[in-house]
């Protein structure tokens, strides 16, 4: 259940992971996991997921044009790690990107540089500096199971040892399926609106600053990101599948349900608090920082055609992008 929240986020890898390796990027050949687990669900357990859904406004929908005099934004969620699905969905969004004055993300190659350069100049927002390792903190049996996981990805667990709780649990948050593409530099959506945008010099502005992931990840108490490492190791489902669900979910435009799976999940699993856990993440990386990219979007579209791209989970809601450009004035129809 963590594990797929952390995976939504999983832009953060690539903007703090260490360097890629030196291997020529390669197109994934298959998609992560076989299963959906919200295919799965019981009829009590679906009715509290289609319950949560029913109260968020856009809860399904990729693709987006929102429409005022003087100004038109092509709204487009994206996914953040690699699979091969995504061709088909950027044909739909590539045409617009050459006509754009200006292509709107999260986080652009500026952005991996200037956050590599703030785990280069504050080390100690990343690593532990004195005192238990994580070894030590996590305990021999919890440590076991973050080893195995390490050695799956072919992370070298002596570099893991020095890593803060949030840092680890961002670093084993992600399947293994996409993770050693990720390091190699092949990127999901956003990446590749990106690369079209450079290529047809198209302006690029990003919402979030380099300093984000630690603002969101790194400013919890030991304890918090301690608790919150144990339940990504100790979930019991099956990590592909948990992946897969989210992926799903992503190319049926099911974005808002494989968000409020992971509560509905966490109830299931029966994983000690998990909902708070939910709640906390969910406003920090969703509600938070929607509030906060709100101004910024509006000033910087207003008067142009632009392409907006940011993760699919941040498209719904009250505080999402498509309900921030319509307190804007703009009129939203899907595409």
């Amino acid at each position: 259940m963590i594990r797929q929240l952390v995976t939504v986020f999983a832009t953060l890898l690539s903007l703090v992971a260490p360097a890629p390796a030196q291997t020529p990027p390669q197109a994934p050949a298959e998609s992560c996991g076989t299963r959906d687990l919200i295919a799965e669900l019981s009829p009590a357990d679906r009715a509290k997921l289609d319950a949560l859904v029913a109260k968020q406004p856009f809860a399904e929908g990729n693709f987006w044009r929102a429409e005022k005099p003087g100004s038109t934004v092509y709204v487009a969620g994206t996914l953040h790690i690699p699979d091969p699905r995504l061709a088909g969905f950027y044909t739909r969004i590539s045409p617009y990107i050459p006509k754009a004055d200006l292509v709107i993300l999260e986080a652009d190659a500026d952005t991996q540089a200037a956050t590599q350069k703030l785990a280069t100049d504050h080390p100690e927002y990343f690593f532990i500096q004195s005192g238990p390792s994580i070894i030590d903190l996590l305990g021999p049996e919890d440590w076991a199971i973050a080893k195995a996981r390490l050695d799956e990805l072919g992370f070298p667990t002596f570099v893991a040892a020095k890593f803060q709780p949030w840092y680890l649990s961002i670093i084993v948050g992600i399947p293994g399926c996409a993770f050693k593409l990720m390091r190699q530099g092949v990127g999901g959506l956003d990446k590749m609106i990106e690369e079209e945008a450079k290529k047809d010099n198209v302006p690029i502005a990003t919402l979030d600053s380099a300093d984000v992931v630690v603002k969101i990840f790194g400013n919890d108490p030991i304890d918090k990101q301690l608790q919150a490492l144990r339940l990504i190791l100790h979930t019991t489902e099956d990590g592909d599948a948990s992946i897969s669900t989210l992926l799903a979910g992503y190319f049926d435009e099911r974005v808002r349900e494989t968000w409020e799976f992971n509560r509905i999940q966490g109830e299931m699993l029966g994983l000690e608090g998990s909902d708070e856990m939910f709640d906390e993440l969910n406003k920090s990386v969703l509600l938070d920082r929607n509030q906060f990219w709100e101004p910024k979007i509006v000033k910087l579209v207003a008067g142009k055609t632009a392409v907006l791209a940011v993760g699919g989970a941040h498209l719904s809601g009250e505080t999402g992008v498509l309900r921030s450009l319509q307190r804007a004035g703009y009129t939203i129809t899907r595409m």
